[in-house]
């Protein structure tokens, strides 16, 4: 019995190795893909994007017939100011930071307000690089002369939710609210403006209804009936265009404003709709704009000087040859503990490939991005249970119990690493995408190391003491 529990865990420790170093592979559309999550790799261990920004020149405009053209842009002098330029480049750090982005380096040059993002390469890099420009611009305009009423100063936050009507539609709303002075500003401007897109669908109906009757009185003889229904006509009109029509702008694109409660406006994004998938497209939507807006403004407009890929020094060849002699050592070390301690030492290099196979899985699943920090972290908690599992041996042969041993073993051992445990701890709440990786690795190495030989290694050598 004790021969079938111990072949039952070095089978299912191979079992563990086998999908960690090697993967899960099934056909997928006449090929074979591994099930198991890649590794995330870091901008210097599998390239990088750089993206340039420059303070915007140009701008293009649409014509009447839809044609577009470059054009000039100017910006006033007064606000291409180094304190603007770190404003915009503190915003795109919150920017990323809010679509989770990680492994990057934003740099400014305060003389010309040129401002350089290097990103790691990802499925998401293109994303982001399209959010470092894109426009989250509040404001509210009169309709026909684009003269502004609420600018973006007087937005102060922006949130979302959905909700659903009795039809079990769903309708997704973002909700802004605005400063001290741009509460002001709505309620002076309610009194002449029509906003809520009730309101502005009533005046526009009643401006149809003139035209058409307009039409019909060119075309018929004038009845004193007829002129009756004219007079009433031009009476509606005049109380209805007593009010101008208002909309609200995020992005230069209209949205339907669905109430106003004091210092906050509800807007609609898209209708509402009973397809799941026309609803997490809204919600999307309504993400995007949240983030942009909740980030900050950009006192200055920029535009993509350039946007291109680039190798780093350290490649992936580097790392494999590196990756090689680090095997090549562990290997020579487990050969070593098996002719030192026999069958022990066999059983314990068994725990140990099975420790380095659920780290290396941990860090796959809990996307920490491997750097050459990360690389280090790996191995120095690869040799802290190197060393704990031989100093458990040593105690073995000392005392004779395994109890005994792992349990003093490893009071002398983790009371030695409480230091390491507290920068680790440190390291994980750094701002430093690198520094931060490495504190994550040694924190979940920390947290496998006891409870893993615990588990595992104390149940091997229990089991090599029964008699």
């Amino acid at each position: 019995m004790k021969k079938v529990k111990i072949i039952t865990i070095i089978l299912a420790i191979i079992l563990v190795s086998l999908i960690s170093f090697v993967g899960i592979y099934m056909q997928t559309q006449n090929r074979m893909e591994n099930k198991v999550k890649d590794y995330q790799l870091g901008s210097e261990l599998e390239g990088r994007r750089v993206i340039e920004l420059k303070i915007s020149d140009t701008k293009t405009e649409t014509d009447e017939s839809g044609n577009e053209t470059t054009v000039a842009r100017e910006q006033s002098p007064e606000i291409l100011t180094a304190e603007n330029y770190e404003i915009v480049k503190n915003t795109i750090e919150k920017r990323l930071k809010n679509l989770g982005a990680q492994d990057y380096i934003i740099s400014l040059n305060k003389e010309d307000g040129k401002i350089k993002i290097e990103l790691e390469e990802n499925e998401n890099t293109d994303l982001l690089a399209y959010y470092l420009t894109a426009s989250g611009e509040v404001k509210i305009v009169e309709k026909d002369t684009e003269t502004e009423l609420i600018n973006d100063s007087m937005v102060k936050k922006a949130s979302y939710n959905y909700a659903t009507n009795a039809d079990g539609e769903y309708q997704v709303y973002i909700e802004l609210q605005l400063t001290k002075e741009g509460q002001a500003k709505l309620e002076e401007i309610s009194n002449n403006y029509a906003i809520l897109a009730n309101d502005i669908e009533q005046i526009e109906a009643v401006q149809a209804e003139n035209e058409e009757n307009a039409e019909d009185t060119e075309t018929q003889e004038t009845t004193e009936a007829e002129q009756e229904n004219t007079e009433t006509t031009e009476n509606q009109e005049e109380q209805a265009e007593t009010k101008k029509i208002a909309v609200l702008k995020i992005a230069d694109t209209e949205y339907d404003v669905e109430k106003i409660e004091k210092n906050k406006i509800t807007i609609t994004v898209g209708s509402a709709t009973t397809s799941n998938t026309t609803l997490n497209n809204n919600l999307s939507i309504a993400t995007e704009m949240m983030i942009l807006i909740n980030s900050g403004k950009y006192p200055v407009i920029y535009d993509v000087q350039t946007n291109r890929y680039i190798y780093d020094d350290i490649n992936l060849d580097t790392v494999l040859y590196v990756a090689l002699a680090i095997i090549a050592i562990i290997l020579i070390t487990l050969v070593v503990i098996t002719i030192r301690y026999r069958l022990k030492g066999l059983l314990s290099s068994f725990s140990i490939i099975g420790f380095i196979a659920v780290l290396l899985l941990l860090l796959r699943y809990t996307n920490i991005l491997i750097t050459i920090e990360t690389i280090g972290a790996i191995i120095i908690s690869i040799i802290i249970n190197i060393v704990l599992n031989i100093s458990i041996l040593n105690k073995i042969q000392k005392i004779g119990s395994v109890k005994e041993a792992v349990n003093n073993t490893y009071k002398e051992i983790f009371i030695k690493l409480i230091p390491v445990m507290i920068i680790s701890i440190v390291f994980c709440f750094s701002g430093w995408t690198n520094l931060n990786n490495f504190g994550m690795t040694m924190f979940w190495g920390f947290i496998l190391i006891p409870i893993y030989n615990y588990v595992v290694t104390r149940t091997l050598l229990r089991l090599m003491e029964e008699k």
